[in-house]
């Protein structure tokens, strides 16, 4: 079974790494499964980052027409979205591409998995 805080973590870095290649698109994907990944881990602030900065670049996106996060998840109406999301970059692909840069996260004794997250999506505001 997955371990959802360290798929939150990874999608999380990949977020940031798209976002410093000035990747848009990848970098809102990446920061919809963090979330996504956050919600099932229940991290909801790393979730509700996750949103705001979606959001921030796309006011028109999926995630706009719920209220959090979580409720965006519950609607049936945006399963399909979700189900399509995760064939744009798996968890094992996630993980490959990490490891294979260097730049697997490793969680950090001294802090949560959550604030490590949170860390991660700290530069990205704006697109």
């Amino acid at each position: 079974m997955r371990n959802h805080e360290i798929a939150m973590l990874a999608y999380a870095r990949l977020a940031r790494l798209s976002h410093g290649k000035q990747q848009a698109p990848g970098r809102d994907r990446f920061l919809v499964l963090a979330g996504y990944e956050a919600c099932q881990a229940g991290w909801l602030e790393v979730a509700a980052r996750c949103r705001e900065l979606v959001l921030g670049t796309n006011s028109r996106h999926l995630l706009g027409k719920a209220e959090s996060f979580p409720e965006a998840i519950r609607d049936p109406s945006s399963r399909p979205f979700f189900t399509r999301l995760e064939t744009f970059c798996p968890f094992e692909q996630a993980e490959h591409l990490l490891r294979e840069n260097s730049q697997w996260p490793e969680p950090q004794p001294a802090e949560t998995v959550g604030d490590q997250a949170l860390r991660e999506l700290d530069d990205l505001d704006g697109a």
